[in-house]
């Protein structure tokens, strides 16, 4: 075909379906994507023979996000998701930046990176993107298994937390008493020092370290990260739930500081005995709140 290019490809249905897949375990993760990481997945889900450039994956990023506004104006940013080599996202979103904030064209924009978290923020926790895929693709969105953002091909061993919901296996079966408690705090955010009503609660959040976080809540530009220890636990498991909350904090941080790097981190560790006073100065010391729920509860 004499007036074929590449974008012709990448901006297809599938291309957009394919690029949208990518996006959604980023979602449940709060993380980002490189345009290299998806110039590089699409060159492959497509079959394109040949490099594909910024400016093209710039192009169908775009495309995906006008189509996802004709659904809904008011959808936040997704394509903001998507950054450069130094995790931040590209010029090409400035214009989607302006038109949501009713900035002047061709200007500066200012506090830029602000407008970036407070949009990247509301990507996090919007809850109608499965309607929105459904509405672009006439169909439902894959089965989200943010497990595959951190499946290599090493047998390094995965961190024991991956076998609590049986998919890293290799380590110990979660304990009733575990997923009691680990329940009962998801549906008790305010137990923990969250809101009581949060704008998004989640339990088995999986890290890009491969590390679950026992149970998140987000709420504003807060997000509360909870490592649950039940009545099974031994001082030994205290200690470890305090380094856990260490890990979570600093990969959680990290694995969105493109996008959201003012957010402010709570790592909290919920047991249902007080743990011993050296417990509680290690977590006191590496700023990990100890929130001790009794058994005898509701």
């Amino acid at each position: 075909m004499a007036n074929y290019s590449i974008e012709d490809d990448l901006c297809s249905d599938d291309g957009l379906r394919h690029l949208f897949d990518y996006l959604l375990p980023r979602i449940e993760t709060n993380s980002t994507i490189t345009y290299g990481e998806i110039a590089e997945r699409l060159g492959n889900d497509l079959g394109i023979e040949g490099r594909i450039f910024t400016t093209q994956i710039g192009h169908v990023i775009g495309t995906l996000m006008n189509r996802i506004l004709e659904i809904d104006n008011d959808a936040p940013l997704l394509n903001l998701l998507v950054v450069n080599i130094k995790g931040k996202p590209g010029e090409g979103a400035d214009g989607f930046i302006r038109d949501r904030f009713g900035l002047p064209a061709r200007r500066p924009i200012p506090d830029r990176a602000g407008l970036i978290e407070r949009e990247a923020n509301r990507v996090f926790r919007f809850r109608q993107w499965p309607q929105i895929y459904k509405r672009l693709f006439k169909t439902d969105t894959p089965q989200i298994d943010p497990l595959v953002l951190v499946q290599g091909t090493e047998a390094d061993g995965m961190p024991p937390s991956t076998s609590k919901g049986g998919r890293g296996g290799g380590g110990p079966a979660e304990s009733p008493e575990h997923k009691t408690l680990k329940a009962y705090v998801l549906a008790h955010p305010a137990i923990v020092g969250a809101p009581a009503k949060p704008d998004k609660g989640k339990d088995e959040f999986m890290l890009k370290s491969g590390d679950e976080i026992d149970v998140v809540f987000e709420h504003g530009d807060a997000a509360y990260l909870v490592e649950v220890k039940s009545s099974r636990s031994n001082k030994t498991d205290f200690e470890r739930g305090v380094y856990q909350c260490v890990k979570y904090r600093a990969v959680f941080k990290a694995q969105c500081a493109g996008v959201t790097p003012n957010l402010t981190i709570h790592a909290i560790l919920a047991v249902e005995e007080g743990p011993p006073g050296h417990i509680l100065s290690l977590a006191k010391n590496n700023r990990v709140k100890v929130k001790v729920i009794k058994r005898a509860r509701t």
